[in-house]
């Protein structure tokens, strides 16, 4: 065999050992590197350089994301809940970031890869991971914490039950703010905050300016009491139901305010005979001016009768003398509350005085 053939025949498997040899190593080199972050790689300032993916994901979760697990306070008057960032819907996603910060090592070809792995070059990242809000538990605690503490406002009212005219206060109601409790939660959480106090506002009631003067008629007494923001500011005497008509107790309001009305037959027995109306004159049984209320059928009106005043003669209306009933007519407005009071028995007319002993 000649040299040159002996040559050949120990270069070419040795050439061939060293190119195999080669390949293997540099698979070697890029299987390591796909598997592995480049060196000096950073995740939300952790070090996560030469790392496999689980261990990444564990060693930036430590860092990152175990603070968003931590137990958070959250009250607004006799509302209190615990609950964790995390739950209320603030996270990260850690495995996301680390298979970003693992693209340069999967990206390219295989002699960008291993050239990057043996030289320690190709730009080892430095990657953000800021927490975000997501889908979570907040709008249920924030809606769970206004069904506990909200109150709707009370309007401001009158209480008759002494038989005389007591102003109840309007009483503020309160609802949770859903907007700035988010806000303050998410500014809490976001500080590191223990407690975060949820928002809470007022609710103020609707202003009734009818209020401002009620009039309450004491049936029995048979005298009516003009209120003006709670104090008696005017009386007159009035002549109310008589027995088997008395005027129906409770609080009404004035509907509308009628000049030179017509008296319409309410078609009751006590009215047989009469005309179906009776147009504005000196014979209408209402006088020039007429109040009517929400009571049916129940006016407070003026009166030719002047000897029925001060004593229970109607049918059920309030009749005032007719200078008297000129007087509220021009100091009430529709909407003003009226209390009917049966607070003695009818007093048919001809009955002795009453004696102030006796209210």
């Amino acid at each position: 065999m000649s040299r040159r053939k002996i040559v050949a025949a120990i270069v070419l498997p040795v050439t061939l050992f060293l190119v195999l040899g080669g390949v293997f190593a540099v698979s070697a080199i890029d299987s390591q590197a796909r598997r592995t972050l480049p060196s000096g790689a950073f995740i939300q300032g952790v070090d996560v350089g030469g790392l496999k993916f689980d261990d990444a994901v564990a060693r930036v979760q430590a860092k990152v994301e175990a603070p968003l697990r931590r137990p958070i306070r959250l009250t607004v008057d006799t509302y209190e809940t615990q609950s964790t960032p995390w739950d209320l819907g603030y996270r990260v996603d850690v495995p996301t970031a680390v298979r970003q910060a693992m693209k340069s090592r999967t990206g390219g070809n295989v002699l960008s890869r291993v050239s990057a792995q043996v030289f320690s070059s190709g730009g080892a990242p430095f990657l953000e991971l800021k927490p975000a809000w997501g889908p979570g538990k907040l709008d249920q605690v924030v809606a769970d914490a206004g069904k506990l503490i909200g109150t709707p406002p009370k309007d401001a009212d009158i209480d008759i039950s002494t038989g005389w005219v007591r102003m109840v206060p309007e009483k503020a109601g309160k609802e949770i703010d859903v907007e700035a409790s988010k806000r303050a939660v998410m500014d809490g959480v976001t500080l590191g905050d223990a407690t975060v106090r949820l928002v809470a506002r007022p609710l103020k009631p609707a202003a009734d300016p009818t209020l401002s003067k009620v009039i309450l008629v004491r049936a029995g007494e048979n005298i009516l009491y003009l209120y003006e923001n709670g104090q008696i500011v005017k009386q007159w005497p009035v002549a109310t139901g008589a027995k088997g008509f008395l005027t129906p107790e409770g609080v009404h309001r004035i509907t509308q305010k009628l000049v030179n009305p017509s008296w319409h037959n309410p078609g009751s027995a006590w009215a047989r005979g009469l005309p179906a109306v009776i147009g504005p004159g000196p014979n209408n049984p209402l006088g020039t001016k007429a109040l009517r209320l929400d009571a049916p059928a129940i006016l407070i009106h003026a009166t030719a009768n002047r000897g029925s005043i001060g004593y229970s003669e109607s049918h059920g209306c309030i009749r005032m003398n007719e200078e008297n009933e000129a007087e509220l007519f021009n100091l009430v407005g529709v909407g003003t509350r009226v209390a009917v009071i049966q607070v003695s028995p009818p007093r048919a007319k001809g009955s002795e005085p009453l004696a102030d002993t006796e209210f």
